[in-house]
């Protein structure tokens, strides 16, 4: 139950690319739209490992209000995540991305949330690659997903809809890892 939970929260993490995976230009080629993907994929395991190196330096400080630090920590992102969805199906969270320097600031936007959890996780008794290696797995099939969309009301309802359940399973698994773990 442990384990499903752990990924799932790294599976709703990742589905944070698919938006902006969604607004990449794909008519500029196969090349620079895997590229584009790269970098949204590089954005999340890049926050993930610093987010979890800085936990890991000084979430020990926090030791004695781990459970209601953990729970905090997922409900804030999980409700982050509820409130961007609405965006994402009103569009106003899509970007159309045509430069290096446009994906590269989409990808720092969508690494925060991924930042954050990889502190939490350090509270956790998992292995840091296990969660890497789901992550990497999971960005990589979102981006992908993302890509074969095309901009449109029905990608931005199913992106919304995607966004929408990943911070619902953010809270629930604030709530079972805050006080039930």
């Amino acid at each position: 139950m442990f384990t499903t939970i752990l990924a799932f929260i790294i599976i709703s993490l990742s589905i944070q690319v698919f938006p902006v995976a969604i607004g990449i230009d794909r008519s500029k080629g196969f090349i620079q739209s895997a590229w584009f993907g790269s970098i949204l994929i590089l954005g999340q395991i890049l926050f993930f490992v610093l987010g979890y190196l800085l936990g890991d330096r000084f979430m020990h400080l926090m030791s004695g209000f781990k459970g209601i630090v953990i729970f905090i920590g997922f409900f804030l992102i999980g409700i982050r995540m509820n409130m961007e969805a609405f965006k994402v199906k009103k569009g106003e969270r899509t970007y159309i991305i045509d430069d290096t320097k446009t994906v590269a600031l989409a990808s720092v936007a969508q690494g925060i949330n991924t930042f954050l959890a990889a502190m939490l996780f350090t509270f956790l008794p998992v292995e840091r690659q296990w969660l890497l290696i789901v992550l990497v797995i999971a960005a990589l099939i979102v981006t992908i997903t993302g890509l074969f969309l095309k901009p449109g009301r029905q990608s931005f309802a199913v992106s919304s809809f995607l966004f929408f359940m990943s911070g619902m399973v953010m809270v629930v698994s604030a709530v079972y890892l805050g006080f039930f773990k």
